[in-house]
């Protein structure tokens, strides 16, 4: 009884520490990895949820996990003193992605107009994405479609070069609205997030051959300087497609990686194109799964923990 009453109150002392190192985060931009673990659904642990503290003392929600872990993502929320977001962003049409987004926004969780979403057909067709279109029109909000080149921030902050740019899906690809991708992971959205000389690139479910696309296409600069990545698809193998190719991490020159496997492994060839490179990775299935990185745009990325490997 005595171990379990001593548990307990280390974990509400992690809250309340965690909430007032989180009050604000003015000139700093930190990228939180939320695990969602549920074991009993489908999906299992292996869910993106993902929390981004904005130098501007903003702050975005990009993914919310499968259906059934909305509490997750509002509990951190709420240890780290935020009660609201500006900006909400789905990357494809799965239920490990958006599946209780619609409750996020019935819930007035977003302070804004609209959210953000991939253009393209191919992600309008599932049961959450509808339940989200009437969360959004229930709460009078509208839902923004990016292509690659599109930005959802493009400014500066205290001097310093502040952007949110869409790197896919391209234009060709979706034509209007009618997909050309193959599925819906292919066709999620991929967006580079830099503060000052700091950038990390966010890549949803995209898989390898997206990368490839990227990298030959009219954004591929963009791929400069990224030294951070979150791995494409929970850096697990999705019916023989893998992300991170090896021109892809070197084009950025990663350091380092963010993968939400979960209760899966990190599939071994993309474990062994990390390693290769001295790419740190975190992982949702190390530890507790959650981890912060942070930087104030010039400063090299600061880890809340060490990392899985090495």
């Amino acid at each position: 009884m005595k171990k379990t009453l001593a548990l307990a109150l280390a974990a509400l002392a992690s809250l309340v520490v965690t909430t007032a190192t989180y009050a604000g985060s003015t000139g700093f931009l930190r990228v939180h990895m939320v695990p969602t673990s549920n074991p009993g659904r489908p999906q299992g642990s292996r869910a993106d949820c993902w929390i981004i503290e904005l130098p501007d003392n903003t702050r975005m929600v990009v993914d919310i996990g499968d259906n059934g872990y909305y509490s997750a993502v509002t509990s951190r929320l709420t240890a780290l003193g935020i009660s609201q977001v500006k900006y909400l962003v789905g990357t494809h049409d799965h239920v490990d992605h958006i599946g209780d987004m619609n409750a996020f926004v019935s819930n007035g969780w977003v302070n804004n107009t609209t959210m953000y979403f991939p253009k393209g057909t191919i992600n309008t067709q599932g049961p959450y994405y509808s339940a989200l279109i009437t969360a959004l029109n229930n709460k009078g909000m509208s839902m923004t479609k990016l292509k690659a080149g599109d930005y959802i921030v493009n400014t500066t902050y205290s001097g310093k070069t502040f952007k949110i740019r869409c790197l896919s899906p391209e234009n060709s690809k979706v034509d209007g609205g009618a997909d050309d991708w193959g599925s819906e992971n292919e066709a999620s959205l991929v967006l580079k997030i830099t503060y000052g000389a700091k950038s990390i690139l966010m890549q949803g479910d995209a898989y390898g051959n997206v990368e490839d696309s990227i990298l030959a296409g009219p954004y591929g600069s963009e791929i400069n300087l990224c030294q951070v990545i979150k791995a494409g698809h929970h850096g697990v193998n999705a019916n023989g497609a893998i992300s991170c190719r090896e021109a892809y991490l070197d084009a950025a020159g990663c350091n380092k990686a963010l993968i939400s496997n979960g209760d899966l492994a990190i599939d071994a060839t993309i474990k062994a194109r990390l390693q290769a490179r001295n790419i740190h990775y975190f992982s949702t299935g190390f530890g507790d799964g959650y981890c912060y990185l942070e930087t104030d745009g010039s400063s090299n990325w600061v880890e809340s923990e060490a990392p899985q490997w090495p």
